[in-house]
């Protein structure tokens, strides 16, 4: 337990950096005109740096140990940061997210298989824990934009947030230094694939709709009127109440049918997507990104614990490892398609994620029905 409280903090402040590092570029963005277009392009190479360390990572693991690649991670952010006090443009940013992605994937890949691979039969509920500390950071972030908005003063602050993350690394480094460290290995196996390929089909669109959605919400809050500092303290105050529940969740998960645990998710969003197409109530908006939120990361949340019980111990690596690759592809494209979407019309964006959820739940009954249980268990 001490291990998962070490790591929680760790992914704490690394979530707390790169959120709030993503949100002021999507806000800033489009308050300098940039279209959607071209703010879901620069934003979603930050997953394209996390495909990219996901095939790296046995390379740089042989080499360097997991207190020496989140030290270095934390200096080339903070390099490749100050870039942008220099130039600001797409082709900055798309190095800058490209580089965050790499460097946050090459440690949390192993943290999570570690996880995975220790606590498997309480997977679901301490895998929550660990996402609900870089969904506190996420919030925080938030909370920062709804005090400050954006303005020169972000970027300064982004710096001091970068340089944060030092502290649970150094506080957690003979934990780290004492974990035993998986290799993530690629030995492709049709079987492997076959057994999971429905759970990997929902986490490409689960990828779609959350990078999609983080990186074009505020574009589309901004156009309906909202001001930076809304845009803030509505994903700040969905974020906590998703924070208070989620590890409920992971307990759920763990105790009861997962199947009807999606299906529940993905029937309230498709819902609340579509009574919140036709409001534009301030409270309204921040119960139905509430909804959203929860629904995004609970569906992860039963995906990856999937994963884990579908497979051998020994094989688990491999479906981390896929799993990350499958939602970072989604991840990647996802900001691009629906930017260039919904530069022909702002409203087009809610419509994209009901049927993004009714794709997931289609999907995923499918393969219930076909094989007598979730991709063929």
């Amino acid at each position: 337990m001490r291990n998962i409280i070490n790591y929680s903090t760790i992914i704490f402040s690394f979530a707390l950096a790169a959120s709030f590092l993503s949100s002021t570029l999507a806000i800033d963005l489009k308050l300098k005109n940039y279209n959607e277009s071209l703010i879901g392009f620069s934003l979603s190479f930050f997953a394209l740096g996390v495909i990219v360390s996901s095939f790296l990572h046995n390379i740089i693991r042989e080499k360097y140990s997991l207190f020496f690649t989140l030290i270095c991670s934390i200096l080339i952010q903070l390099l490749f940061f100050l870039l942008l006090f220099f130039q600001f443009s797409i082709f900055t940013i798309v190095i800058i997210t490209f580089v965050m992605g790499f460097t946050n994937h090459i440690n949390f890949l192993t943290i999570e298989t570690y996880i995975s691979s220790e606590f498997k039969n309480k997977s679901g509920f301490y895998i929550s824990l660990f996402w609900s500390s870089a969904g506190f950071g996420a919030i925080l972030g938030s909370l920062i934009i709804a005090f400050n908005g954006v303005n020169y003063l972000s970027y300064v602050i982004a710096i001091l947030l970068i340089v944060f993350q030092f502290l649970p690394v150094f506080v957690s480094k003979s934990s780290i230094l004492l974990t035993k460290v998986e290799k993530v290995e690629f030995s492709l196996s049709y079987n492997v694939i076959n057994n999971i390929k429905f759970i990997l089909i929902c986490v490409f669109f689960l990828g779609i709709s959350d990078a999609g959605w983080s990186s074009l919400f505020p574009s589309f809050l901004i156009e309906k009127g909202f001001a930076d500092k809304d845009v803030g303290r509505i994903n700040f105050t969905s974020g906590m109440l998703v924070l208070l529940i989620f590890p409920l969740i992971g307990k759920l998960i763990d105790k009861i049918s997962k199947v009807l645990i999606l299906n529940i998710f993905c029937l309230i969003s498709i819902a609340g997507l579509i009574i919140f197409f036709f409001t534009e109530n301030y409270f309204t908006i921040i119960f139905f990104t509430f909804i959203f939120y929860l629904s995004v990361g609970s569906l992860f949340l039963i995906n990856f614990n999937l994963i884990n019980t579908n497979l051998k111990s020994h094989l688990i690596v491999f479906g981390v490892a896929s799993y990350s690759i499958c939602e970072n592809i989604g991840s990647f494209i996802g900001p691009t398609i629906i930017g260039a979407l919904i530069s022909f019309n702002i409203n087009y964006f809610l419509i994209i994620f009901g049927v993004i959820f009714f794709l997931i739940f289609t999907i995923f009954n499918f393969s219930t029905k076909l094989n007598g249980g979730p991709s063929g268990t």
